[in-house]
């Protein structure tokens, strides 16, 4: 498990330097704060169920990294459509990596790319693994949208705030985005520096 988190520590910090780079802030943005930040894995197992339809695996739910890296041992990841809110099944890539773009994501893009709201379901005839690594900056340190976009007259939509904020802030499970929270939260300064 060791060199799998170094290997997959490495994607995601050539993924956010492409992110980085394509909102233009070129593809080192904040690479030392993320080589420095937090890196969670979270391995769970879902027991094959008879009647899959009838309970969740893991409820609807969004990442509060930057980006989520997720090996999966059979489909049962779904995600909402923003556009009519309806469930879709992620298709099964065998031994594919996928991404989610987390809460500080969205942050620091000011929503050009939007966290992704998912959950885990379960399968009828066979138990599911998967493997997350979740990435983000230190717990204490703030994210905020890049300066080089409000600077330039685009309106910032949150405020910055550091990951022990978001989960301080959210009961476990909450099925509010970490995004939307914040901005619940803009009322509340002194929470915010």
């Amino acid at each position: 498990m060791g060199k799998f988190s170094m290997d997959v520590r490495k994607v995601a910090m050539e993924v956010m330097g492409a992110i980085t780079e394509s909102l233009g802030l070129g593809p080192s943005y904040k690479s030392d704060k993320l080589e420095d930040g937090m890196q969670v894995m979270t391995v769970n197992c879902y027991p094959a169920c008879p009647q899959p339809d009838r309970v969740l695996g893991l409820p609807p739910h969004s990442d509060y990294s930057c980006i989520t890296v997720l090996l999966q041992s059979c489909p049962g990841l779904q995600v909402i459509a923003t556009d009519d809110d309806e469930w879709r099944l992620i298709p099964e890539i065998h031994g594919a990596l996928q991404v989610h773009v987390g809460d500080h994501l969205e942050v620091l893009s000011n929503g050009i790319y939007k966290s992704v709201v998912h959950r885990a379901t379960l399968n009828s005839e066979k138990n599911k693994i998967s493997i997350a690594s979740l990435h983000s900056l230190a717990m204490d340190e703030k994210i905020e949208t890049a300066k080089d976009w409000w600077m330039n007259n685009i309106q910032k939509d949150t405020k910055k705030a550091a990951l022990e904020i978001f989960l301080n802030f959210s009961p476990p499970m909450i099925l509010l985005k970490g995004t939307a929270s914040l901005r619940l939260l803009n009322s509340k300064p002194k929470m915010f520096n």
